[in-house]
């Protein structure tokens, strides 16, 4: 189809990143890695690799402004591009800050954001060195730029993963897309309950430790976050390593908030998990005869509980085993910009 009748609606963002990707560079000079991962690796410089990302938070497609605390979205867009540099193995350092603000906006409301990026920043000792600031005509949209460094020989990459590699992830799956659910929707659940999950929605905690724990090991092979859902991000992974997966649906870690709330038979707990996006966990492969020790480091669940859920294959394509041993392919997809709405 020609791109002059082709809109994003038919196309999606992820097929839009690789339409652009050619003809990005005019020098290759201190460049390690441009588009297609996590971050964008630069250098080496005295043998560290610098780590840059960016994510941008648009009010009514990532955030409801009236459904959370200006303090916890603050937090939260710092989070999400934190877990960038985490999935590269990297430790951040510098973070710039752009916002296009309505008008009609509340400065206590932009003072208490800035409270929450603050808090985020401090706690993982990012310096906030300047950003821009515009106006907007109706919704508050943010853009956060992290730098972070990383050994060069420690920088793990999506396409590292092998056959027979065994397949983590650093936590439980679906307790955000399931408290989105709750934000939007009057289901019954008990208060404590909710809350956990709207807190893992509004308040995702990056695995900032857990990465450099095991980027510093150097037992794995690939890593990338979970913002899209398992199965999107996995696939990234896939594609990128020229291989395929099977994923054990037993083994899926699951709270016992999003359990209990399964319970009601008012959500589809096992979709949630498999495709709900913005956990944040890190889905990480490692080589069957590294998995004892890389379990090992862990064994305390400090910094995080790790799950094995799967294992990479030669045979391209993602699939599915169910308790009673029959596979499928995993159809279900994460969260893709333009395809469908995310709130």
């Amino acid at each position: 189809m020609s791109d002059k009748y082709t809109n994003m609606e038919d196309i999606g963002e992820f097929e839009f990143i690789r339409s652009i990707q050619e003809g990005c560079l005019f020098s290759r000079e201190r460049l390690i890695r441009g588009i297609g991962d996590d971050c964008a690796v630069i250098g080496p410089y005295d043998g560290k690799a610098l780590l840059v990302t960016t994510d941008l938070l648009a009010e009514d497609i990532h955030f409801i402004m009236k459904n959370i605390d200006p303090e916890h979205l603050g937090q939260k867009a710092v989070a999400v591009n934190l877990s960038d540099i985490a999935a590269m193995g990297g430790e951040a350092l510098h973070l710039f800050l752009s916002l296009a603000i309505p008008g009609t906006l509340q400065v206590e409301t932009l003072h208490s954001f800035y409270r929450g990026v603050k808090a985020m920043c401090g706690r993982y000792r990012v310096n906030i060195l300047g950003g821009d600031t515009s106006s907007s005509l109706d919704r508050f949209i943010i853009n956060v730029v992290v730098i972070g460094h990383v050994p060069e020989s420690e920088v793990l990459y999506r396409s590292g993963a092998a056959a027979d590699d065994y397949i983590y992830v650093t936590g439980t799956l679906g307790d955000s897309a399931a408290g989105l659910k709750l934000i939007k929707e009057n289901l019954s659940v008990s208060e404590s309950c909710a809350s956990s999950l709207k807190m893992a929605h509004n308040l995702p905690q990056p695995h900032l430790d857990a990465g450099r724990r095991i980027a510093s090991s150097r037992m794995a092979t690939a890593m990338i976050d979970i913002s899209d859902g398992l199965i999107s991000d996995l696939r990234h992974v896939c594609d990128a390593s020229k291989v395929g997966a099977i994923i054990y649906q037993e083994e899926i870690p699951i709270s016992k908030e999003l359990r209990a709330l399964g319970d009601t038979g008012k959500l589809d707990v096992l979709s949630l998990a498999l495709s709900g996006g913005e956990d944040y966990r890190l889905l990480v492969t490692v080589p069957d005869e590294k998995a004892v020790l890389f379990e090992k480091m862990f064994e305390n669940g400090e910094p995080c509980q790790i799950y094995r859920v799967g294992q990479i294959t030669r045979a391209g394509g993602i699939r599915i085993v169910s308790p009673d041993g029959s596979e499928r392919q995993a159809e279900i997809e994460g969260y893709e910009h333009f395809s469908q709405s995310r709130l």
